[in-house]
Order: structure tokens, then sequence, then C-alpha cells
């Protein structure tokens, strides 16, 4: 559910999964899986899994170093 008001919230729209030169985009499906893997991992919390889909996608791309918007466009 984070994930899917984090895109809604962003663009105003949601990024359907992609097949791009060979390349798997998940789309808001990334963050569902980020966030159901977060709830089920620290307290089997709806809240914890929800925060963890509004904000995973944004913690992973700042652990690869990603900074802006154009980067992270370019690595989906």
């Amino acid at each position: 559910m984070g994930a899917l008001t984090k895109d809604i919230l962003a663009d105003n729209s949601l990024k359907l999964p992609s097949l791009k030169n060979g390349i798997l985009n998940l789309g808001f499906f990334g963050g569902l899986i980020i966030g159901g893997l977060a709830g089920w991992a620290i307290d089997g919390s709806y809240l914890t899994a929800y925060m963890g889909g509004l904000s995973g996608s944004v913690v992973i791309q700042g652990l690869i170093g990603v900074t802006n918007k154009t980067e992270a466009e370019k690595i989906a």
C-alpha cells in the first residue's frame, strides 16, 4: 500500500512493470515486495509494511548512490 501511495503522489500515476533491453523493471511491485518483506521480517505489522513500501525504493537508491530522479530513471 505504501508503494502505491508513493507512486501516485510522486508522479500522479502508477508505473507498471516493463521489460526494456532485457532488463525487468518491477514498477510499483518492487515497493510492494519490499514493504511486505519489511512488515513480515521486522514485526508483522501493517504499519511497518506500509512504511517499508513507502520508503523502500528511496532507501535502496540511497544505498547504491543514486542522487536524483534522472539517474533513477536510467537504472529503471
